[in-house]
Order: structure tokens, then sequence, then C-alpha cells
């Protein structure tokens, strides 16, 4: 399949916030530079399940001058909420996090500058048939009507 037999469609765009835990000394911080937080334990997403967003997050670290200490990979987004909550780390996470309340969390934002996570979906152009269409129309609906998320 070459790029030219191939639609992408970009769905949405948000950025990364910072995931701590409530009694994280900077936390109450309404921004934080990514290099603030060099020292940090971080719990992330394994590379083999979203090694796009890995390679993403990984890249901003280095950026801001340091490589993360990895103490913890989790695959459910809840599970990284839950180990931030217990104070085993910290965590970036696409800002539509924040429609999750978790106890014992709070989500701050980047200073700049700030990186956008993108969201798209991708089919064979000459694909056309009513299940695709379909679900193009709800993810389409989703995305516009979800409260919360940046599109």
């Amino acid at each position: 399949m070459n790029d030219k037999s191939v639609v992408v469609e970009l769905l949405l765009q948000e950025p990364l916030v910072v995931v701590l835990p409530e009694t994280h000394l900077l936390a109450k911080e309404p921004e934080l530079a990514l290099s603030a937080l060099a020292n940090e334990p971080f719990i992330l997403v394994p590379r083999h399940l979203e090694p796009g967003y890995y390679d993403q997050c990984i890249t901003l670290f280095q950026q801001a001058g340091f490589s993360p200490k990895v103490v913890q990979k989790a695959s459910q987004k809840q599970t990284i909420l839950g180990l931030v909550s217990a104070g085993m780390g910290v965590s970036l996470a696409p800002a539509s996090i924040r429609n999750i309340c978790r106890a014992g969390v709070v989500y701050t934002n980047l200073g700049t500058p700030v990186s956008q996570v993108n969201l798209a979906a991708v089919w064979q152009q000459d694909e056309t048939s009513s299940v695709l269409q379909a679900f193009l129309e709800v993810i389409r609906e989703i995305v516009q009507s979800a409260p919360g998320i940046v599109s």
C-alpha cells in the first residue's frame, strides 16, 4: 500500500498535561516547565502499546534536558492515575484526561512550548463500505460533542 492509497483525517489535537499527586510540592503551580520534573520518578505507558506517544514523551524529556527515571509502566490511564495518586510518581497525559475525576491527583498545564497529541483516522482511499462511513460519522460526532476535548 502506498501513501496515495490512504486517507488520513485528523480528528483532534490536544495539549499534554502533567499528572501529579495532590500532595506533591509542585501540585499548586498553575503551570510547569517540563524541566522542573527532571528528578521525578515517572509512570509511563509501555512503548510497545503506544510507540508514537511514548517516543513523543521521551523526545520532550530530552528537549527539556533530561532522560526520565521511569519507575513504573502501566497500560491503562486509570492505572496510571492510581499509581500517581499513591505517590509512586508523576506522568504526562493528553488534556482530556481531566475528564477523569480521580481523588489524590491534580492536572497541571505544561509551559510553552506545549506539545500536542494528535488523534487521526486512517483508511484505504478506495474503501467505501457503509460500516466505515458509519464509524467515521460516529467518531466525528463524539469528537465534536465531547466536553473537555480540544479539537
